[in-house]
């Protein structure tokens, strides 16, 4: 595999030079940085300097300001005074999308320039044009004219520069030799890292934008190879950019920064939400925290793992280099698996991804325990395969619970899983339960395996192989019982990992995909994420790890396992499949979070649109403040909501503009007249 990490199996941060933002050092063993961005009209001198104090006093380390036009650049010297007088010395950063101008004004009151490689020389013009290595060369040099006034007044001013990649706003010249790639994102940032590096200008900071977190991640992966390739060791700045609000915006954000994190790529983030700023900083805080702790355990930025990692995952890393794994990480390809069948639902193949929820609930107080069932069943994230933990001494109970609820819904036994240590709680169960899953922990013997497995096999039952991972697993106990259980030829079967707190499961199950394919077996694998922790915490972990597996192609069906209420964890299985875009099961939202480019307010436009179409299952909607951040940044919407000029809005059907200049009160009635124009419409039941 190309390299794109230092240990696809065990923590180690990638090393970068450290790239100073004002007072703060970006990079190198310093802590990822926080940062984000005032939704404030730029002219706006007060509201602006009262909002990034807030967002500073939030825990904000970096605040990014935009400058659309010449006029707000130099304001940027009023701002900055402002905040100066105020006690404050905040690192701002100015925002600049196609004024070189106004970045070249910028320079002289900001502490970083930020650059959109897309546009900064280039005005989008979605033009289809073939160039010849002399033209584009050509290209090359016309950008260079205009981008290496900047590049010398920064380093002269000792200003850094974040040269950041939008997915959606690729010149026409990369889009036309590289497509709208992950590969045309890597090269759009790295022709501007050349031109500042021929000019001996080294104060960068990286970042590829995408609002499809699978896009944002295998750019990211790239240009990490790229970097290593070059011997280049820039940070990086990590965003999905229109991540969206609520819930899914926290989810998608997750399922990008934090699998690239988990591989210690990332040296600052923000979460663009579409809310006020200020929420932004606790979400970064709580994804930056566990690899902020490993950063500033002693000696880990020398060498691999954490202290507080497992042994299994420190054997894995010490030994990665003697696993072959198949995985691509810059493409996806989904892991070809056999199809199986787990009560009424088919998994594995190509079938769609089944989410299955795990209640603890205590089955002795019936009518309650039943009612939480039956409100897990008929929600609209429904949960679709029940799954309970039995204790050998509870067998008995649980089985009176069975006997009462199969009276009462036998939707509850559509599919069933009996969770247990012990394989003599199975026979109990077999006329009920579609699947048994069994617990192995370091000390379970090689006989309570093939018992397990003998018992399925007989009873004609799935059996999941569900390894606990906790501080004392070793690598070789793990690696002898797979090779065990793979000699008995049952192919029923599927592996899961639930592992204890402060621990990933990502690394292993990398290992035990490369595992499984090396032995050519294509059985399947059920993702879990077992979670710790508050609520939201629980939501970020559980998006970082299945959404990373996701998005490399692993994993068949999908279990959240929390304190929480069992009816959250499962819509937030949903949600993560539907930010990785693996099962889509509502409208796909692409929301930019407010700045001062804003042409209408973001938060109420989104809700009043969301509250009109959140039943279209399957259907794309973009809404976008301003022309910067559409059409591009729409991405693959099927439709597009944008401001063009205040109190006006552009309305697209993909990324054609069909509808000019309507009024902003008329405009959620015609984007649902457009919705109903192109067949995408249903009513609401």
């Amino acid at each position: 595999m190309q390299k794109y990490c230092e240990n696809n199996f065990s923590w180690k941060r990638r090393p970068t030079r450290v790239v100073n933002v004002g007072d703060v050092p970006v990079g190198g063993n310093n802590p990822i940085r926080i940062q984000s961005m005032t939704i404030s009209h730029t002219m706006d001198t007060e509201k602006t300097v009262k909002e990034a104090i807030e967002l500073y006093e939030a825990g904000c380390e970096v605040v990014r300001i935009t400058a659309p036009s010449l006029k707000e650049a130099q304001n940027l010297k009023n701002i900055r005074e402002a905040i100066h007088k105020r006690g404050y010395k905040i690192p701002l950063v100015a925002d600049i999308h196609f004024k070189p101008d106004a970045a070249m004004i910028a320079a002289d009151f900001v502490d970083k320039v930020r650059i959109n490689p897309g546009n900064f020389a280039d005005k989008k013009k979605f033009a289809i044009l073939e160039y010849t290595d002399s033209e584009y060369q050509a290209e090359l040099e016309r950008i260079e004219k205009k981008f290496a006034p900047l590049v010398k007044k920064c380093k002269t001013n000792g200003v850094s520069m974040r040269i950041g990649t939008n997915h959606g706003s690729l010149s026409d010249r990369i889009m036309n030799r590289f497509g709208d790639t992950p590969e045309g994102m890597v090269e759009s940032a790295l022709e501007f890292v050349r031109i500042c590096e021929s000019y001996n200008y080294k104060d960068l900071i990286i970042s590829m934008k995408a609002s499809n977190a699978q896009v944002m991640i295998q750019a990211y992966r790239l240009l990490a190879s790229r970097m290593y390739e070059f011997g280049m060791d820039y940070p990086f700045h990590l965003g999905v950019t229109e991540a969206g609000d609520g819930e899914d915006g926290r989810i998608k954000s997750a399922v990008g920064i934090g699998s690239l994190l988990e591989d210690g790529i990332g040296d600052t983030i923000r979460v663009s939400l579409t809310e006020d700023s200020i929420h932004e900083i606790p979400v970064a805080y709580a994804l930056a925290k566990k690899y902020n702790q490993f950063i500033s355990s002693e000696g880990l930025t020398s060498s691999s793992g954490s202290q507080s990692e497992s042994k299994l995952r420190a054997s894995l890393g010490v030994r990665h280099s003697e696993i072959s794994e198949k995985r691509n990480p810059f493409v996806y390809e989904k892991r070809e698996t056999i199809e199986l069948q787990n009560g009424t639902f088919n998994f594995g193949g190509n079938y769609t991804l089944p989410v299955e929820t795990q209640f603890f609930e205590d089955f002795e107080h019936f009518p309650e325990t039943v009612k939480i069932i039956n409100d897990c069943l008929k929600a609209e994230s429904k949960t679709e395969i029940i799954r309970f933990w039995i204790e050998e001494s509870e067998a008995e109970k649980f089985e009176t619970f069975v006997k009462k609820a199969q009276k009462l819904n036998s939707d509850f036994f559509n599919a069933l899983t009996v969770e247990s240590s012990s394989a003599k709680v199975f026979e109990k169960f077999k006329s009920v339960a579609s699947k048994f899953a069994l617990l192995v922990e370091n000390g379970t013997k090689n006989s309570t395996l093939t018992q397990s497995i003998s018992f399925a096999k007989n009873s004609e039952r799935l059996l999941e192989i569900c390894f606990k991972i906790d501080s004392d697993s070793t690598f070789e106990i793990l690696e002898e019982k797979l090779n065990s259980i793979l000699k008995t030829d049952f192919e029923n079967l599927t592996f899961s990992f639930k592992t204890s707190p402060g621990i990933s499961s990502v690394p292993f199950y990398r290992f035990l995909t490369a595992f499984l394919e090396n032995k050519e077996s294509k059985l399947p694998i059920t993702l879990i994420a077992n979670t710790f922790g508050e609520e939201e915490e629980q939501l970020l972990r559980s998006a970082t790890e299945i959404g990373s597996l996701l998005c490399d192609g692993i994993g068949d069906s999908v279990l959240v396992v929390g304190s929480g209420n069992p009816e959250i964890l499962a819509r937030v299985s949903y949600g993560i499949l539907q930010a990785t875009r693996t099962r889509i099961s509502k409208t796909d939202f692409i929301s930019c979070p407010s700045c001062g480019r804003t042409l209408f307010d973001l938060q109420e436009v989104t809700e009043k649109i969301k509250k009109r179409t959140d039943h279209l299952v399957g259907v794309k909607i973009a809404i976008m403040g301003c022309i910067v951040n559409g059409p591009g940044e729409m991405a693959d919407a099927d439709f597009g909501y944008v401001g063009s000029v205040p109190g006006k809005i552009n309305l697209f059907v993909g990324k054609e503009c069909v509808k000019t200049g309507i009024p902003e009160i008329e405009a959620v009635d015609r984007l649902v007249d457009l919705i109903k124009e192109n067949d995408k419409w249903i009513e609401k039941v």
